[in-house]
């Protein structure tokens, strides 16, 4: 649960953020506390400023006027992190937002983690990945007010892949007991601290349940109005069949073989194969696991 006490800075970038996406920021900001630090950077000489005007008074943003001085530069980045460190040190505040799709912030989300503060970027699917990684969470404002293409979350390169998605829990549930059940709330903890742009709204879901739903390698289940995830008996079967195979091709070849030749056999085989879907970070630690089967030096061995 979000602790609605926090203060927010909320710092916006007028050259890359467009003033449709500022109410869904609010939106975005609200469970999260109160923002109580307002600014927008650019040129307000320019014409942007029209667009701008009745939103900054509708939400009492002040804008901070930054001259454009070189043609083709960007002055409003510097300015932004300028004021972000001043207000870092002036003020109470326990969250920063940045609002902007520039990697150019990149290194003040980073700086702001530093000194302890949770630093929240919200900017369009265009994003880089590195502006993204460095903040805690990231939301896709394109994606959340229903700006962005339809299959955005399918083909967009910012966005992380379902299939990720699907691997790292599959890890997480599999470094627990058999039949181990998990909280939803963690796992969806655990994957917004892996990935921090995660949100099951950047995949065509509002409740993070429905979201689990729509994998087959593992089920969700109601237990006393609390979700809990565990691997669906599929999938354990499918590991079953995987052992299973490891052993026949051991006794097919006298007994013994290279390891890197049994990872590639499994990835003929099974063309999805992932250790780390598994709960492992390498093949040789997950072939251990195989009862029946030793490993000596780069061989796995059939016990006799």
């Amino acid at each position: 649960m979000e602790n609605t006490s926090l203060n927010i800075a909320l710092l916006i970038d007028s050259d890359n953020i467009s003033p449709k996406y500022v109410e869904t920021i609010f939106d975005e900001l609200k469970p999260i506390g109160t923002v109580t630090v307002k600014r927008i950077y650019g040129d307000w000489t320019l014409g942007q400023a029209k667009s701008w005007k009745s939103v900054l008074a509708e939400y009492a943003i002040l804008p901070v006027q930054q001259y454009a001085y070189t043609s083709g530069k960007n002055s409003t980045d510097s300015a932004m992190i300028i004021d972000a460190m001043d207000v870092l040190y002036l003020h109470k505040v326990d969250v920063f937002c940045l609002a902007s799709s520039d990697s150019d912030f990149t290194r003040l989300a980073a700086r702001l983690r530093e000194s302890g503060k949770r630093v929240i970027g919200m900017g369009e699917s265009k994003t880089p990945k590195a502006f993204v990684s460095s903040c805690d969470s990231f939301r896709y404002l394109d994606v959340l007010s229903g700006e962005a293409d339809s299959d955005v979350s399918a083909s967009d390169n910012s966005i992380t892949p379902l299939r990720d998605i699907e691997q790292e829990i599959l890890s997480m549930l599999s470094q627990r007991e058999t039949g181990a059940k998990v909280l939803i709330s963690v796992v969806k903890d655990n994957l917004q601290r892996k990935y921090s742009d995660f949100d099951e709204r950047n995949y065509g879901f509002s409740k993070f349940s429905s979201f689990l739903k729509s994998f087959d390698a593992f089920s969700v289940v109601s237990d006393s109005e609390r979700y809990s995830l565990y691997i669906c008996q599929a999938y354990s079967a499918q590991r079953a069949e995987i052992e299973a195979y490891v052993k026949e091709m051991l006794k097919n070849r006298g007994g013994k073989m290279n390891i890197g030749e049994v990872n590639t056999k499994l990835l003929e085989r099974y063309r999805d194969f992932s250790v780390k879907a598994l709960g492992y970070k390498q093949i040789k630690p997950f072939l251990a696991d195989i009862d029946g089967v030793i490993i000596k030096n780069c061989d796995l061995i059939l016990k006799k």
